[in-house]
This record gives structure tokens, C-alpha cells and sequence, in this order.
């Protein structure tokens, strides 16, 4: 084993690095995702998937609607958009009470996508149970319960407190091998 597949393992079995752990699967399920779009044909990035469905649900929404909608940023969903317009799944229309507001709906080839959408969902809802059983763990109720959980008390609130700061520390572990 080479010291770099060394340090990783140890990285993946330290509580410290959660985040990292949690990005490395949200970039596996996103890459696995991206080979399944391809293969079936989707016609679109699997990243503008939450925005079909948004739409889909919608008659029409402005950029902030959506981004509150899907819990994103302005930028991300204006991002989302913009694909989207040039893949001509949505369009969008001048609000006829606010002219500086644009409302997007979807084409008729993005209702046809989006009903894809939900067929392709049902399955991929089937896999991640699959997932779930394979390792012993209702992943979607581990993943919301953490979710909520920071939600209610910060990453920053749950470190140890009256504890030296960082320099203090580390200037106290000099002084002991000294």
C-alpha cells in the first residue's frame, strides 16, 4: 500500500473529514448518474434534473421562486437556466406585472422530458433503497436526520468549549517535546 492509499483510508475512517466523505458520494452518485443519462438518453445534465421536476409542478416560476424552491442560490439557479434555455426545456416570458421579472415554464419538449423524469426517478428511487438495504442503513433518513440536526445546532456548536485556542495548543505541544 502506498503512503497516498494509506492516508486516504485513514482520511475515510476519520470522523474529521465527514464532509469529504459526504462530497466524494455526492460525486460518485453524480458521475454514476451522468453514465445513466447518457445511456438512457435523457437529454440534459443530471444537474438541471431538480429544476425539471421543479417546473414541472410549477405553471411558471421567476429565478427567485425557484431558487427558494430548490433551496439554492440566485447564481446556481440562473446558472441552471440558462442550460436549460439552450437545450430549449424551458423558456421564458416577461412577467406582465413586473417587467424587470422573468417567468420560465416549461417547452413541450421539457414536459416530455420531465415526464421521462419521474419514470427515470421511480427507478433510481428503487436503486438507492436497494443501496440502503445492501448496507444495513436507511440512507435518506440518516442523511436528513443529520441535516436537521446541524440545522438546529451549527457544526461550530457541537466543538468542545474552554479549551486553549489552536496556536495555544500547538505552542504547548513544542514546549512538551522540548
Amino acid at each position: 500500500m502506498t503512503k497516498e492509499s494509506h492516508f486516504s483510508n485513514q482520511i475515510r475512517s476519520n470522523y474529521a473529514f465527514m464532509a469529504k466523505s459526504v462530497f466524494d458520494l455526492h460525486c460518485l452518485i453524480q458521475s454514476q448518474s451522468e453514465e445513466l443519462y447518457t445511456e438512457k438518453e435523457m437529454g440534459f445534465p443530471v444537474f438541471a434534473s431538480s429544476t425539471l421536476l421543479f417546473l414541472s409542478n410549477v405553471e411558471s416560476a421567476s429565478i427567485m421562486q425557484i431558487s427558494q424552491g430548490l433551496n439554492l442560490s440566485h447564481q446556481l439557479a440562473s446558472q441552471r437556466l440558462k442550460i436549460m434555455l439552450k437545450l430549449k426545456l424551458v423558456e421564458g416570458i416577461k412577467d406582465d406585472n413586473d417587467k424587470r421579472r422573468t417567468l420560465y415554464h416549461l417547452t413541450p419538449k421539457g414536459q416530455e422530458k420531465s415526464e421521462i423524469l419521474n419514470l427515470y426517478y421511480l427507478d433510481a428511487e428503487q436503486a438507492f433503497k436497494g443501496l440502503s438495504d445492501e448496507i444495513g442503513v436507511d440512507i435518506q433518513s440518516v442523511l436528513n436526520s443529520a441535516i436537521t440536526a446541524l440545522q438546529n445546532k451549527s457544526f461550530g456548536q457541537r466543538f468542545p468549549e474552554h479549551l486553549p485556542s489552536y496556536k495555544q495548543r500547538v505552542a504547548l505541544k513544542k514546549d512538551e517535546k522540548a
